[in-house]
């Protein structure tokens, strides 16, 4: 990294030279109280009436008494700016930097050190309703792409000098600040350090969304889950905070991550604290039966309708045998097929505009869903059987990406082994769960290993004078050290 020079025309010349052909680049000369200097600016990052109000006109206006350049620097730092974001710098890269982020950079001759005032002005997209975590009775809002405003939503909720975030800087070519927040009297501090150590280890040109990061901070074991939560709503992202674990925020994208994750996670909203216990425990239960029906339901259909029809009652297996005698293919390639069918038009509606999207689905419904059948391609049995578990996949709508690819592989194993695969693959899957065991923290905790005392909030919910009385934390789980948080 180059340092600043203290050569007035040394410094302007760099500035030029590397920001050549930046129409957005813009640079005003002054003199200071008889010396000369230069503001520079990203056009479009800053707001140009705090520019004038708050540094400009200040620095221009005041009559300053002064011995050197640096104690004019100095005196203007701290008695004439007005700005409260204030930084130095000492290199070109920090200046660039800061300019990218927003910041007036102001160089006087004779200093080899830079002031940058924060001055950030950039348009941005209002804080709106989630998207993708919709709710009935909770909170309206969810996290945008400034980081800054990010961290004032969590701030917001928790007013408590325990919140802290760190920042740092990733990216070799194009620095992407990213906030790693937790409570300090709540994480564990190993935990802190380890995820800080994985994201400065993560060898990227830069950050341009979150995905990027999760593979730094995953576990190494090879599996369809993920050890990484992330979500769009500040009220999860403190309820997780509260727990001990860590929130990372990265500049430009909507969603925040957030570890040790657990599988649990996948199966609680924000609605189940505002409804009764009793209901709140039923459509707990509903989602665990909606995702081993997702996962399993083609798999074993085609597994019993294949290998074990002495399992299927006598008028349904007459029922299936007269739609699927007219069949062309076998239960195992209808399935495949279907699915396969499925997926394109889901990822046709999702990828096209919205007012194609429609006609997309209106298609797909009547080629799959009547054409099909009609036809004599495809059962009606098995087009049930297909459209209940595309449904049920849909209620945890963050396991999809891992139980899309698993039902295909439940469906080859059913057709191929029958049953007795069906069972052994689901105990593969369930010891691999049981495997993954990131920062100390097992992610199938507490179910595996069993801890009674968590189980409050897992299967069912307990009445909120109970859970008020818990004092849930991460690292407490059954099979992490509540010091180190390294593995008992």
């Amino acid at each position: 990294m180059d340092n600043l020079y203290t050569d007035y025309d040394s410094n302007k010349k760099r500035f030029e030279d590397d920001f050549k052909e930046c129409s957005d680049f813009l640079l005003r000369e002054a003199v200071i109280c008889g010396e000369k200097g230069f503001f520079c600016v990203m056009d479009g990052l800053i707001n140009s009436l705090q520019l004038s109000q708050m540094v400009v006109s200040p620095i221009l206006e005041r009559d300053i008494t002064f011995k050197d350049s640096q104690d004019l620097q100095n005196k203007i730092k701290l008695s004439v700016v007005n700005s409260v974001e204030l930084k130095d710098a000492f290199t070109f890269e920090d200046c660039y930097y800061f300019l990218m982020s927003g910041f007036c950079v102001f160089i006087l001759d004779g200093c080899n050190k830079a002031l940058v005032f924060g001055i950030q002005g950039w348009a941005k997209r209002s804080i709106d309703e989630p998207s993708n975590e919709s709710n009935v009775k909770g909170a309206k809002e969810c996290f945008i792409e400034a980081l800054n405003d990010n961290k004032a939503l969590l701030r917001k909720r928790l007013k408590t000098h325990h919140l802290k975030f760190k920042q740092i800087k990733l990216g070799t070519s194009a620095g992407t600040p990213v906030a790693i927040a937790y409570m300090d009297n709540r994480a564990d501090e190993s935990l802190v350090k380890e995820v800080e150590c994985r994201l400065k280890a993560a060898n990227l040109n830069t950050v341009v969304d979150y995905g990027e990061l999760v593979p730094f901070v995953d576990t190494d074991i090879k599996s369809f889950f993920s050890c990484v939560g992330h979500t769009e709503r500040p009220d999860v992202a403190v309820s997780k905070l509260l727990e001990g674990r860590v929130v990372i925020m990265t500049e430009g994208t909507p969603f925040a991550i957030y570890l040790p994750y657990l599988f649990s996670d996948n199966f609680q909203s924000v609605d189940d604290y505002d409804n009764p216990p009793f209901y709140s425990g039923f459509i707990r239960i509903l989602k665990y039966f909606s995702f081993f029906m997702s996962i399993f339901l083609p798999g074993i259909y085609v597994a019993i309708g294949t290998f074990h029809q002495e399992l299927i009652p006598t008028n349904l297996l007459y029922t299936i045998a007269s739609e699927e005698i007219a069949t062309p293919f076998s239960l195992m390639s209808e399935a495949v097929l279907l699915l396969v069918l499925y997926e394109i038009m889901r990822e046709a509606g999702l990828r096209l505009p919205k007012t194609i999207g429609h006609a997309v689905s209106i298609i797909g419904g009547i080629v799959i869903g009547e054409t099909t059948v009609m036809a004599g391609l495809i059962g009606a049995p098995m087009l049930v059987v297909i459209a209940m578990t595309a449904i049920s996949s849909y209620v945890v709508y963050s396991l999809y990406e891992s139980v899309s690819v698993l039902r295909f592989l439940f469906i080859l194993i059913g057709g191929l082994l029958g049953m007795y695969g069906i069972i052994l693959g689901a105990g593969v899957i369930f010891i691999n769960i049981c495997a993954l065991n990131p920062y100390g923290v097992p992610l199938s905790s507490p179910i595996s290993p069993l801890d009674r005392h968590s189980l409050g909030d897992i299967f069912y919910r307990e009445t909120w004078l109970k859970l008020s009385k818990r004092r849930v934390r991460v690292n407490k789980l059954r099979g992490a050290d509540v010091d180190t948080g390294k593995e008992k």
